[in-house]
């Protein structure tokens, strides 16, 4: 099975030196304790450009609700603390959060990217910014779903899911993508080069950034591009930053200062 196609209408922005990325933070909505780690991260950060988060900000998001608990209260306060203080807050969807939305982005100020976005970075350098997921072309059956969940009906009804309900139906989600992951072999749910290189010559972009596999990996790619997936939030090399030459650097995002 092929990759999704690549948007051809993806955003495209300007990334100054200093700008940061982190992916996977799996936050829990209901756990304030649960989002320390990101609220002490995000005031560390002040002062940076821009911050991009490259989806699975939350490990569940049913609808605009889910802002009231404390743990997306405490985050949402977070981004919008940086959004004030003039970073600009870059949140793409993925496979856990991609109901995040227009209500989401009044709430924090930040720019809600589904698709993913391109960038220029501060060398000139063009990147493509991605969760990830898309990449997974050996996994058919999480391609089929993928594009049943994101479609237009489901949307619409989880945007008037009560709270109650919509958290009963992400548990339930949840429980059935841990049992379905643990019984694919490696090769099948990884992040596939070959879909990576493809989608980097399509946007016409030498790099691609991506989350979703939880482990750090950096790699040539056949046409000449390269493949960089960032470690989850808390792992190792979980935090990219532009470099004040526009080049890319991977670090530990508990260290950044």
């Amino acid at each position: 099975m092929r990759a999704p196609d690549p948007p051809r209408d993806l955003p495209v922005v300007d990334l100054p030196a200093g700008t940061l990325a982190i992916a996977d933070l799996h936050l829990d909505p209901a756990s304030a304790e649960h989002a320390r780690p990101f609220v002490d991260f995000a005031a560390r950060a002040r002062g940076a450009p821009a911050l991009l988060v490259l989806g699975d900000f939350f490990d569940a998001w049913v609808g605009i609700a889910h802002a009231e608990l404390p743990g997306a209260a405490a985050t949402v306060a977070a981004c919008a603390d940086l959004a004030r203080e003039g970073t600009a807050v870059h949140v793409l969807h993925g496979n856990r959060d991609f109901l995040l939305d227009a209500k989401f982005e009044r709430l924090t100020g930040a720019r809600v990217h589904p698709r993913g976005m391109l960038t220029t970075l501060a060398g000139g350098e063009r990147c493509l910014w991605i969760h990830g997921d898309e990449l997974c072309t050996r996994d058919h059956a999480y391609q089929r779903l993928r594009r049943v969940l994101r479609s237009g009906p489901v949307r619409g009804v989880s945007r008037v899911l009560p709270l109650p309900v919509g958290r009963a139906v992400a548990r339930r989600l949840r429980g059935a993508s841990v049992q379905a992951v643990a019984a694919k072999l490696p090769e099948e749910k990884s992040i596939q080069a070959s879909a990576a290189d493809r989608w980097c010559r399509e946007v016409g972009a030498p790099r691609v950034v991506c989350g979703h596999a939880h482990e750090y990996r950096d790699e040539a790619l056949d046409g000449g591009g390269r493949l960089t997936v960032l470690g989850a939030f808390g792992g190792d090399r979980d935090l990219a930053v532009v470099g004040a030459d526009g080049g890319l650097e991977f670090r530990s995002a508990a260290a950044h200062r």
